[in-house]
């Protein structure tokens, strides 16, 4: 074992024991200077400040990883990941496209690529990488990743049939059901699609958008005091979510 490989192996020793002080003393004592280290010890340390809770600093040394070995599939999803937990969608999407390139076939690259460039906004980069999700690996995952973005492309006859698809893998998916009930909306359903929603609530589910949903349904079926019960309920129990109260104040007007 050379001696790089030893501090490797003794940074991520304490990393598993959550020592992220004995992470960082035995990466600078090999390397003073951090930002002259290679990508793997850029790698631990990142990690070693995601422990910690510390999400801008887990972000420079994970950057600093791929700058230090670009080619390396490992740190771009890791930044992905990274990037995707603290909410820079658009970013995450950058790193997976990165590792996308380097490796299209790692197990899973299309999906969260799909996944990330949807929450960014960017939704034809969504289908595309969730077309190539499907062909990779045709779950009910995959599926509803494809109807999301073909929702928001408005294409609502091919988000309806990517939701069934799903749901001929997985009946009880919740995001498929719900996504077939999105889709059944945009093809102006609403009989159908409130069955949809109503099933899930009676099954005890009770989320967001679920909710937005089912009012929406309500609103075209010309049932207004039904979709303003539903808004005003959702108004209270998620006071807390900024974008929910604003999308419900733009569908109140």
């Amino acid at each position: 074992m050379s001696d790089e490989e030893n501090v490797y192996g003794r940074a991520e020793a304490a990393l598993r024991r959550s020592d992220t002080a004995e992470v960082e003393r035995v990466l600078t004592a090999k390397w003073p200077n951090l930002a002259n280290a290679p990508g793997e010890a850029q790698h631990i340390m990142a990690m070693a400040y995601l422990a910690k809770l510390d999400g801008a600093r887990a972000v420079q040394f994970m950057r600093a990883a791929v700058r230090a070995e670009p080619k390396s599939l490992r740190h771009h999803i890791a930044l992905g990941h990274i990037l995707s937990s603290s909410g820079d969608h658009a970013g995450a999407a950058d790193a997976y496209a990165a590792a996308a390139q380097i490796d299209p076939n790692w197990p899973g690259v299309h999906f969260v690529l799909s996944v990330a460039s949807y929450k960014a906004g960017r939704h034809a980069e969504a289908e595309t990488a969730a077309r190539a999700a499907v062909q990779a690996n045709p779950i009910a995952e995959t599926w509803d990743a494809l109807a999301s973005a073909m929702r928001a492309l408005g294409n609502g006859q091919e988000a309806l049939a990517a939701s069934d698809e799903a749901l001929k893998l997985d009946r009880d998916d919740i995001n498929a059901i719900n996504g077939r009930g999105a889709a059944l909306l945009m093809l102006n359903r609403p009989g159908e699609a409130l069955e949809v929603f109503e099933s899930l609530f009676a099954k005890g589910v009770n989320a967001p958008v679920l909710a937005l949903n089912r009012a929406a349904a309500y609103d075209l079926l010309g049932r207004t005091n039904e979709a303003r019960a539903i808004y005003d309920d959702a108004q209270r129990r998620w006071a807390h979510l900024p974008n929910l109260q604003q999308q419900i104040a733009a569908r109140r007007r």
